[in-house]
């Protein structure tokens, strides 16, 4: 039995640099039970073993409430001494903890709230157990080459005991914080939209956008908006393609997160994978690749492919680009960052 429990956006993040005058640090639990309404998906942590001695149970409950500010009670102590992250086994000698948490005090606003933590802070050792969050988390990003991530789930599988961090990478490590979300309260996406990619291709693709749609149709001012279209289009025929070979568990992340260095997510066997999309109105197999995306597919050259769709107006093609064939592939540089520091 599989169990995924989704969590608040902000909550749990590694390797984002906070860019703000105050705050914005990771809220580091999730609201289970509000005003009397209960979350559904965050309620099955409760359908999960706790994992943990009686006489260890009450050792960190004591640790957790030492520091409390307000009156509380631990309802459940959840320990896992087997994480991965997206599908990938992490080998650690700790485990990780998430509790949840209770407001007992009649005269506190938010009595009978209870909301799950899973702070980094949060270590507790004895002769039975060894539980240290933060170094579960520093173990996650080392397996993801350091870049930056967002939590957005914890999956856990009662066969095989291991739970689960569905992360998804949102940069490289110290990218700003106002690069990624959005900073606002209450419903919406929560990532930013300012910063989207720039389409250095123009130059190949505008002739020939001219020539199949007519030269009074394209220009300067539409250019962006019409490579959008044919990026949405390029993405779906990629599922279908993808569909065809068996995998149908595609994740449009672009749409969200317009900044990620990826496009979407796909899992093979359990396992994360990330596709980057490139598509051209000609019937060249060439493409603008940044730096970034061309480092990032370096990094996971096992589960980081490109997909490349030429003729999108024509004769759709489809071509699967792995890391090897990246790197023997011919380059041009299209731009440097230049340090005059030491000059």
């Amino acid at each position: 039995m599989n169990y995924r429990i989704p969590i608040e956006i902000k909550s749990l993040f590694f390797n984002i640099k906070n860019d703000n005058e105050r705050g914005h640090t990771a809220t580091v639990s999730s609201i289970l039970k509000q005003c009397g309404s209960i979350h559904e998906d965050v309620a099955q942590i409760n359908n999960i073993p706790e994992n943990i001695k009686s006489i260890s149970r009450e050792g960190i409950i004591n640790e957790i409430l030492r520091t409390s500010r307000a009156e509380a009670k631990i309802n459940r102590v959840c320990c896992f001494n087997k994480v991965s992250v997206n599908g990938l086994p992490i080998n650690t000698d700790y485990s990780f903890c998430i509790y949840i948490r209770e407001e007992t005090s009649k005269e506190n606003v938010h009595y009978g709230r209870q909301k799950i933590h899973y702070p980094p802070s949060l270590s507790y050792s004895d002769e039975y157990i060894d539980i240290n969050n933060r170094k579960i988390l520093q173990n996650i990003s080392k397996t993801l080459n350091d870049y930056a991530f967002v939590i957005e789930a914890f999956e856990y599988n009662t066969d095989t005991g291991y739970l689960n961090f569905d992360a998804t990478i949102v940069g490289p490590k110290e990218i700003p914080y106002s690069k990624v979300f959005v900073n606002r309260k209450g419903t919406g996406s929560k990532f930013t939209y300012i910063f989207e990619e720039n389409y250095d291709d123009y130059d190949t693709e505008i002739i020939a956008l001219r020539q199949k749609l007519g030269y009074k149709n394209v220009g300067p001012e539409n250019f962006k908006e019409i490579m959008h279209e044919q990026k949405d289009n390029a993405y779906k025929d990629i599922v279908k393609y993808l569909s065809k070979k068996g995998i149908d568990s595609c994740k449009n992340l672009y749409k969200e997160y317009p900044y990620s260095i990826y496009d979407f997510e796909y899992k093979v066997n359990g396992i994360k994978h990330f596709g980057i999309i490139k598509h051209s109105v000609t019937s060249l197999k060439k493409f603008v690749l940044s730096y970034q995306q061309f480092q990032f597919v370096n990094q996971f050259n096992d589960y980081a492919t490109i997909f490349l769709e030429t003729d999108v107006l024509g004769r759709k093609k489809i071509y699967e680009l792995n890391n090897e064939q990246a790197m023997e592939s011919k380059k041009q540089i299209r731009s440097l960052v230049l340090d005059i520091s030491e000059v």
